[in-house]
C-alpha cells in the first residue's frame, strides 16, 4: 500500500516533533536533574579521583593516601602519612568521603540540603570563616587541589557553615554554604580510630574427638 506524499510529510513532522521533545524537555529534565543533585553536594568529584586528603582539628592533623603497594592494598586502600605511617580504617575513610560527595537534598523537605550565601568579604567573620581551625584539604589524582574550610554552626544548630577554596579565582562577593554538620564526626576521630584495627589472632578450634581416660577406682564386674 502506498502512501500519499501528504501523509508521508505529516508522519516525518510528527517524528521530528518527537524528537524535539525528547531532546528537549525529557533529555532535558535529566540534565537539569543531574545538575541539581551536584549543587547540593560539597564536592562534585568522584571518589575514585582522590588521591590524598588532610584533616585538621584543633586536636591534630591527619593526612591520608592511596595505598600503592600491593601486599597493603590487600588489607587497606589508604594509608596514614602524617602524623605517622600506618594502614587506614576504610570504615573511617569512607564515612568522610561519603559526607563530602553525597547529595545532602531530602526529598520529603524541599528546604533542605545545601544553601548558599553571597556575602562579602568584610562579613565573613560573621560566620566563623575568619579564622578556620578545622578543614579539609584535597588532593585529586590529577593534582587538581581544593580545601574546605568549615566556620560556626547555624542558629538552627544543625548546620555548619563553610567555605570552599577552589582553583578557580576568588570573586569579590564570596559564596558561603550552609551544610550538615554530620561532617564533624567523620573529622573528629582520635588517631587511634583513624587507624587499621590489628588482625585478630585465630585461634585454633580443638579436636571434637577426645580421648577417655579411665577411671582408675572403677573394678571390673
Amino acid at each position: 500500500m502506498k502512501f500519499q506524499r501528504s501523509t508521508l510529510i505529516l508522519m516525518t513532522l510528527a517524528l521530528g516533533l518527537a524528537g524535539f521533545v525528547y531532546v528537549f524537555e525529557i533529555r532535558g529534565k535529566t540534565q537539569q536533574e543531574e545538575i541539581q543533585a551536584k549543587q547540593q553536594k560539597i564536592f562534585s568529584f568522584g571518589k575514585d579521583e582522590i588521591q590524598s586528603f588532610t584533616v585538621t582539628t584543633p586536636q591534630q592533623i591527619i593526612t591520608v593516601e592511596r595505598v600503592t603497594n600491593a601486599d597493603e592494598l590487600k588489607k587497606s586502600p589508604w594509608k596514614i602519612t602524617t602524623p605517622t605511617q600506618f594502614l587506614a580504617n576504610p570504615a573511617s575513610v569512607d564515612y568522610l568521603l561519603m559526607e563530602l560527595l553525597k547529595n545532602q537534598s531530602i526529598p520529603s523537605d524541599p528546604h533542605s540540603g545545601i544553601q548558599k550565601l553571597t556575602v562579602s568579604p568584610d562579613k565573613i567573620k560573621d560566620y566563623g570563616l575568619d579564622t578556620v581551625t578545622d578543614k579539609i584539604d584535597i588532593k585529586l589524582k590529577n593534582n587538581t587541589t581544593y580545601q574546605l574550610r568549615l566556620g560556626k554552626k547555624d542558629f538552627q544548630g544543625k548546620s555548619l557553615y563553610a567555605q570552599i577554596n577552589s582553583p578557580q579565582p576568588t570573586p569579590k562577593d564570596i559564596t558561603v554554604l550552609v551544610i550538615s554538620d554530620e561532617i564533624l564526626s567523620a573529622m573528629n576521630r582520635s588517631l587511634e580510630d583513624w587507624k587499621l584495627p590489628p588482625e585478630t589472632p585465630k585461634v585454633p578450634q580443638q579436636s571434637q574427638t577426645q580421648t577417655q581416660t579411665p577411671n582408675p577406682s572403677a573394678t571390673p564386674k
